[in-house]
């Protein structure tokens, strides 16, 4: 008798509702993500071509094989890989100096931080079209303050041999704001105690901050890497705008190679080949990151770790745990 006064749920009401507030977004979803992704799937298997009104006909692994076979997308994915491995350990490092500067500050940290993170707030168009004018080599600021102290400065973005280092540095520029955000986060996550035990057992500033900071910033770390990964792979902005993929082709990476073809071209069909391939090496490069990550996270044996450090290892799993 008490039992019989509770209400019961009517599952198929439930339900209904359920789809009812999630219809939207899902076909919100499937509209503007998975159908564009399911026909970029089978465009890459097609010989579609916007420019020549031909029947599009299939063709099936023919445009994976002419990207394969092509000499401008091995050159492009080695632009890619130099650029990725150059601006992300780079941001990275950065990234973590600053936040660690910030991390000492003790007043007005908030100004600093917000003052930091203007580049990554400003749209990519902008910062492309801001850094173009500053590193123009006839009416540049940076070239005219060069030459006003006896320097033969380069043309930067015009200059075969100083383009790609251009984009590094501006990519550079915007993006370790973001880094040093994340890393910032890990920083103040580490609790004092940790820093106050390093301190009682004798442990230098160095000690303290290779085996415990660094290994406790780790996950943090390979967040920020992974992000910075996946979009420097994307860069796309500031090389339309800073060297259009030259001097020849010497800053053409994927995904302007992919944009040149699609739309340069209108080779839809070898250009949807050559985005399926680019989502594959971002997905094997991430899960090799990510799995590396995880393997060296394994904690240290005994005996690799300094006498001074070994009485307060467990102190700092605590502390990361807590």
């Amino acid at each position: 008798m008490a039992f019989s006064s509770i209400p019961t749920t009517d599952d198929g009401a439930e339900r209904r509702a359920t789809w009812l507030l999630l219809g939207p977004a899902l076909g919100f979803l499937t509209l503007m993500s998975i159908w564009p992704f399911a026909y970029l799937i089978y465009a890459s298997f097609t010989s579609y071509q916007l420019a020549i009104p031909i029947p599009i006909e299939w063709v099936g692994v023919k445009n994976f094989m002419r990207v394969m076979s092509s000499a401008r997308f091995w050159s492009s994915l080695g632009i890619t890989a130099v650029f990725a491995l150059i601006a992300v350990p780079l941001q990275i490092a950065l990234g973590l100096a600053l936040a660690m500067l910030l991390k000492s500050v003790t007043r007005g940290r908030d100004i600093y931080a917000s003052l930091f993170l203007i580049p990554m707030m400003v749209a990519p168009i902008v910062v492309g079209f801001s850094w173009n004018l500053f590193l123009n080599p006839i009416y540049g600021p940076l070239n005219a303050f060069l030459k006003g102290v006896g320097f033969s400065p380069p043309a930067w973005a015009q200059s075969p041999d100083w383009a790609l280092p251009t984009l590094v540095l501006v990519d550079t520029w915007q993006w370790t704001p973001f880094v040093m955000v994340v890393l910032l986060a890990g920083l103040q996550a580490i609790p004092k105690r940790v820093y106050e035990a390093a301190r009682v057992d004798g442990s230098s500033r160095l000690q303290t901050f290779w085996h415990i900071m660094l290994p406790m910033l780790a996950p943090y770390m390979t967040v920020a890497f992974v992000l910075r990964f996946i979009d420097s792979f994307r860069v796309f902005d500031i090389i339309y705008i800073l060297t259009r993929g030259g001097p020849g082709t010497s800053t053409q990476n994927l995904a302007y190679y992919t944009y040149d073809v699609g739309f340069g071209r209108f080779e839809f069909g070898m250009a949807g080949a050559l985005s399926i391939i680019q989502l594959v090496l971002l997905t094997v490069g991430t899960m090799s990151i990510l799995a590396l990550a995880k393997r060296r996270a394994q904690p240290p044996r005994e005996a690799e770790l300094p006498p001074t450090i070994k009485p307060f290892r467990s102190t700092a799993a605590m502390g990361a745990n807590s």
